[in-house]
Parts: structure tokens; C-alpha cells; sequence
């Protein structure tokens, strides 16, 4: 009997592990991140990894110890994501926002909608389940950049299976101890399509005399686990170890989608990839006298009236948007009244 057959729990397998036939349920096999099963054996990966243990880690080049984007290979349903913990960035802490989840035990139970046969995480995601409302109020005993006084500034981005949403609050000159940020008055709205797989995250940045961002401190939390109302959101540094008495004061609102406000989000969604097309197409026509010459003269006014009109499409949309989340507070202000 060989040594590997006494292995209870993780049997590694090396040969035709790109092969996802006769797995047991105690093998365990390991990629390297740049040699992932390709998108068309995403299926069969996903299977393997609903009864199987697998593992990524970096490639040998990243001499620098940099990290490479987990959230794709959590999509795909790996189990360990390995990362350069002596590295201090985004990939690290969104690691440690995923494991914060059941009370920080290091294990999290797989999202529900991986175990389906019908989900595909390389498929465009339309359905908006929820939407998070954010607002950035205060802030106080923000750390120091040396032996000057911050300029401090907040930016918010939901992270995962979204597209790029980042906001940042103006800078607040001379004043990291207490600062109060009076504007946007309109609080920034998220639209989440996998509160399972996606992060809220607050990051402080501090403006130097260079107009330059330097880091001060973050926060990032899963979806999953946020509830609406104010609160006070404890600060850390890279590493994700607590900042004394640093913190942000918010305002949360979180909102369950009903059908109709979805199709108005993916409308709103079809229309800015549409602005960001026709953006581009300008862009190309107004710097390249070849297509000056061949094409029609009338088709940068076409493009130009189509991007008007897209514009107030997308206006539109966003006020009816904005009427019914501040209907839902009506109704449920009166509910608990």
C-alpha cells in the first residue's frame, strides 16, 4: 500500500488534473493562477469543486510578491485561493472580508447558487437582486501621514461581479481629526448582483501638496453582512489590523429589487455600455482622417444625436430610480410608525 492511499483527507493529484473524470471526494488538486481550466471546462470545474478540494497559488514571477485578482477563481468555486499575505492591497483584504463571515472561523460555506447547474460566472449578470445606498458623513482620528496634517478624501467601490462603481467624497483640507463632508448631498447608489460574491469597501486617502493620493486606512465588508442604518465603520491599515479610534460614520440602505425596478436597472445598465460605445466611435472619427474620408459626413451628428438621446433615456431612468427607493422609505417610515 502506498503512503498516498493512508491520506484521509487530501489526496493530491497531479497527472490529467485538467481531466474532470473519476474524482473522489479526498483529492485535492492545485493550479498555478496563469494555468486555470479554460472558460469552456468552467462547467465541468465547477462540478469537480461541489464534491472536490481545489487550490490556485502565484505564478513563480511575481518576484515583487504581488497578488492577482481572487474573485474570479471564488466565482469558479475554488476552495483555496492563495494570495502573498506580505502583501498589503486590495486582494488581501477583500481575503479577509470573504473569511470574516461566520465568525471569522476561516471557513465559509459555498454560495448557494454554485451548487446549480444553470450558473455560469463568465455570463453577464443582469438581474439586480439589490440595491445599496451609501453615504459618507464624518470621519475621526484619522492616522497621519508623517508629521503633516491630512487632507483626507473617502472613495467607496463595490468589488465583484459588477462594473466599475467608485466615488470618492471632495477632499476636506487641513483636518484628519474630525472632518464632516457636507457634499454629494445625494447619498451614491450601488445596484448588487451577487450579494454573495461582493464587497463594500472604504478606502481614505489623503491628498499631499502634489495633488497625489496617499493611503491611510480601509475598511471592505461583504455585502452579505451589511444592514441599512447609520454606522460607525472601524478603520484598518493594509495589513487589515485595527487603527485605534479610527473611524468613518455612514448612512446604509440596503434594497430588495423588485421586477419591474430591474428591468429599469439592466435598461440603465444597456444604455451606458451603448454611451461608452458611441464615446469611442466619436473619439476614433475625431482623430483619424482616414475615416474622416470614408465615412459619410453625417455620421458623427448620428452619433452625436443618438448619445443626446441615450443621455436623457438614462436621466430618466435614474429619476424614476431615485422616486421609487425614496417611496420605499415612505412606505416603510409609515409601516413602523
Amino acid at each position: 500500500m502506498e503512503m498516498s492511499d493512508l491520506v484521509v483527507y487530501c489526496q493530491p493529484r497531479s497527472k490529467e488534473k485538467d481531466r474532470f473524470v473519476n474524482y473522489c471526494y479526498k483529492e485535492i488538486r492545485s493550479f498555478v493562477e496563469n494555468k486555470i481550466p479554460a472558460k469552456n471546462k468552467t462547467p465541468d470545474f465547477l462540478k469537480y469543486n461541489r464534491k472536490s478540494l481545489s487550490r490556485t497559488y502565484p505564478k513563480g514571477q511575481r518576484v515583487d510578491s504581488s497578488n492577482y485578482d481572487p474573485y474570479p477563481l471564488w466565482a469558479c468555486g475554488c476552495h483555496m485561493v492563495a494570495l502573498n499575505f506580505q502583501t498589503a492591497d486590495k486582494y488581501t483584504q477583500l481575503n479577509s472580508a470573504l473569511f470574516s463571515l461566520n465568525g471569522h472561523t476561516g471557513y465559509v460555506l459555498q454560495p448557494e447558487m454554485m451548487r446549480s447547474d444553470t450558473y455560469d460566472p463568465h455570463l453577464e449578470k443582469r438581474k439586480v437582486k439589490f440595491t445599496l445606498t451609501v453615504r459618507v458623513i464624518a470621519a475621526r482620528h484619522l492616522p497621519k501621514p508623517g508629521r503633516s496634517i491630512a487632507s483626507p478624501f473617502v472613495e467607496t467601490e463595490l468589488c465583484g461581479h459588477t462594473e466599475d462603481n467608485k466615488f470618492k467624497t471632495v477632499v476636506y483640507r487641513d483636518n484628519g481629526l474630525n472632518p464632516v463632508w457636507k457634499a454629494p448631498p445625494e447619498p451614491v447608489t450601488f445596484p448588487v448582483h451577487e450579494p454573495e460574491l461582493t464587497f463594500l469597501r472604504f478606502v481614505v486617502n489623503e491628498e499631499d501638496m502634489f495633488s497625489d493620493p496617499n493611503f491611510l486606512a480601509q475598511a471592505t465588508f461583504p455585502v452579505k453582512g451589511i444592514r441599512s442604518g447609520y454606522r460607525s465603520v472601524p478603520l484598518k491599515n493594509g495589513f487589515n489590523e485595527s487603527i485605534e479610534l479610527a473611524s468613518l460614520l455612514v448612512y446604509i440602505d440596503v434594497q430588495q429589487v423588485e421586477k419591474a425596478e430591474e428591468e429599469l436597472y439592466s435598461s440603465s445598465n444597456q444604455l451606458r455600455r451603448r454611451q461608452a460605445e458611441i464615446n469611442n466611435e466619436i473619439f476614433l472619427y475625431d482623430t483619424h482622417t482616414s475615416l474622416q474620408r470614408s465615412a459619410p459626413p453625417q455620421l458623427r451628428d448620428d452619433l452625436m444625436r443618438e448619445f443626446s438621446t441615450n443621455e436623457t433615456q438614462l436621466q430618466k431612468i435614474q429619476d424614476t430610480c431615485k422616486q421609487k427607493i425614496k417611496e420605499k422609505k415612505i412606505n416603510n417610515s409609515k409601516f413602523y410608525s
